[in-house]
């Protein structure tokens, strides 16, 4: 009995072996499916701040680009660009390489997603918890942030790891557990400060262990200690940075930056603001998984409650505790951050709807969520508090929904939000032009409806919750793309076909080891100079208004933008090649004529001496 017992089992591991590699295969797809388009930085500041701490610590120095424009960026993810920069020094190739690197991360976070599934949910069958891991990591956002060479890839990573860490320490507790765990929670916060919330809830807890007797001084100590010794570590590194990359010590590059939002906390339309914030992106959030954010919020609140009740500590209660307190202080940090009262409180204006509907710093924290709600919502006996519970939710998404509705009213413009900051409820734009949440709650009702349908049914149950997974993937996937396609892709092809790309080629072929100076209007439209440093990544760029150009000195090279070709003031700047806005220019004859060498074209001559 035995032997066909072993000859039984064989074939099951190796489906399951084979199930996690299929599924493995499709999330790194996933992540890298436009890589051939990827090839510049195309979204925010956020971008070139992380690859300018990149830059120098591999011995690159970007400073007097990044002086007096960028403000502070979190350089854990920089950490992971390095060593990019020692194998390439075309930003094409190692733009690349980071696309690949997050399609990596997001197969170590479906495997740590599934390693977490496991521990929870012991006695579900391997292969649905599989299926269930691989739908949650196939979530919109996921998919799209895959696109993009910035860091909340590899944070998704790192959370999902903390909590894997977290549930490995509440097993088997010992003082190796509990550093790793510690220094995974310093982790995540050098790599973005959003994670406060979660850093907060992460000392929380450790507290209530304390106190509660269920660790000793001991444990303590190592749960804490290298946490504090990396955020006191962290300060100076981040003074340091400020001060050699040009960024300074500026209000907006710490604590400061939120004092204007806490101190609106003060005031009835501060919280009004604040209401309004967290409104919309819960609501946001619940559309964008169909509920399951609200089950899994559930979930850990009952687990909690629970134990109270019970007066006795149940089942992973720790970890419920701390994923209950971590998802509330993320939510939290994100609204508060996003309540800028010039913009949020006077509604008639140009209104940004990323206000209201920016998610991209709670998603971080939902993947677990996901997990634990959708678990929950198909297994769950099907009784008078599962109706309640549902009946619940509905109630709390219809209120939330109700406030958003009443402020969007009041903003002329629904078009204009970040598209990749609020992926997942991206599946509306394949209807309507302009931002409907009528489509977004009909597509969600729907989905939800479908998901609740196949939660019903007792028998063969593995197979309904399987049925359950491909919806989620079937809506997903091609909301992820599009909003990959529409927020990210398309960036990146304006700049190709606008001509940028192929300036900086040329001034790269002959720009050797001289000083390039871009000149600016003002110093606010600073855009081009970043794209112009990370595209020469060897090369010397000044960020300088035309006034400020050194005329007296020659053999160098300036990008500016055509308007001002007639006002560069002598007989010696000589025009090298142009895009649709902006020409890069070569200052001196000998240097000029060292370049049409090179080139085997002669220069036209530009400026207020061109004949």
């Amino acid at each position: 009995m035995s032997t066909i017992s072993n000859m039984y089992e064989t074939p099951k591991k190796h489906s399951i072996k084979l199930l996690f590699l299929l599924f493995s295969a499709i999330v790194f797809v996933s992540r890298i499916w436009y890589i051939r388009e990827c090839n510049t930085l195309a979204i925010r500041n956020d971008e070139y701040g992380y690859w300018s701490h990149a830059a120098l610590f591999s011995g690159h120095d970007w400073s007097d680009v990044l002086a007096g424009h960028m403000n502070w960026y979190s350089y854990g993810y920089s950490l992971v660009l390095t060593p990019l920069f020692w194998f390439s020094h075309s930003l094409r190739v190692m733009y690349k390489a980071a696309i690949i690197q997050n399609g990596i991360f997001g197969v170590l976070s479906f495997l740590i997603c599934y390693q977490c599934a496991q521990i929870l949910f012991p006695a579900i069958g391997r292969r649905i918890l599989l299926a269930v891991s691989f739908s949650v990591c196939m979530y919109s956002s996921y998919i799209t942030q895959g696109a993009i060479a910035w860091s909340e890839s590899f944070l998704y990573l790192l959370v999902w790891l903390l909590l894997y860490l977290f549930l490995l320490f509440e097993q088997r507790p010992c003082v190796s557990r509990a550093l790793l765990l510690s220094l995974c929670m310093g982790g995540c916060y050098i790599t973005h400060n959003r994670t406060v919330g979660i850093v907060t809830a992460y000392v929380l807890v450790v507290l209530f262990l304390r106190l509660s007797d269920a660790i000793g001084w001991k444990l303590f100590a190592a749960l804490l200690l290298p946490l504090c010794v990396i955020l006191f570590i962290n300060v100076d590194i981040k003074s340091y940075l400020c001060i050699i990359e040009g960024f300074g010590i500026k209000p907006k590059n710490g604590m400061g930056a939120q004092k204007e939002h806490l101190m609106s906390l003060l005031t009835i339309q501060g919280w009004w603001n604040l209401a309004r914030s967290l409104s919309g992106q819960l609501w946001c959030l619940a559309t964008s998984t169909f509920g399951m954010l609200f089950w899994g919020l559930a979930y850990c609140a009952g687990a909690v409650l629970q134990a109270l009740r019970a007066k006795k500590a149940g089942h992973h209660l720790a970890f419920y505790l701390f994923t209950l307190l971590a998802s509330i202080g993320t939510f939290l940090i994100s609204a508060i951050s996003l309540i800028d009262p010039a913009s949020i409180t006077n509604l008639e204006s140009d209104t940004d709807l990323s206000y209201f509907i920016y998610t991209r710093y709670d998603e971080c924290i939902i993947g677990i969520l996901l997990l634990l709600g959708l678990l929950d919502f198909m297994y769950r006996k099907k009784d008078v508090k599962f109706m309640l519970l549902t009946l619940g939710s509905i109630c709390l998404y219809t209120g939330m929904g109700a406030i958003l509705y009443c402020n969007l009213q009041r903003i002329a413009d629904t078009w204009h939000y970040r598209s990749f900051c609020a992926a997942g409820i991206g599946f509306y734009r394949l209807f309507s032009k302009e931002f409907s949440m009528g489509w977004c709650v009909f597509i969600s009702g729907v989905v939800f409806s479908l998901l609740f349908l196949l939660s019903l049914r007792h028998k063969r149950r593995s197979l309904h919750t399987a049925l359950c997974c491909i919806l989620l993937i079937a809506v997903f996937v091609p909301t992820g793309l599009y909003s990959s396609q529409i927020g990210t892709i398309n960036s990146q092809q304006g700049k190709v076909s606008c001509g940028n790309l192929g300036l900086y080629y040329q001034l790269k072929k002959v720009v050797g080891n001289r000083n390039v100076y871009c000149t600016l209007e003002d110093t606010d439209n600073f855009r081009i100079a970043y794209e112009l440093q990370v595209n020469l990544i060897d090369t010397h760029v000044f960020s300088i208004t035309l006034e400020d150009l050194p005329i007296q000195e020659s053999g160098y090279f300036i990008c500016c933008s055509s308007a001002d070709l007639g006002n560069l003031k002598g007989d010696d700047y000589y025009l090298l090649a142009q895009s649709d806005a902006y020409s890069a220019v070569v200052k001196g004859d000998s240097l000029a004529n060292a370049v049409s060498i090179l080139t085997g074209e002669e220069l036209e001559r530009v400026g207020t001496g061109a004949s």
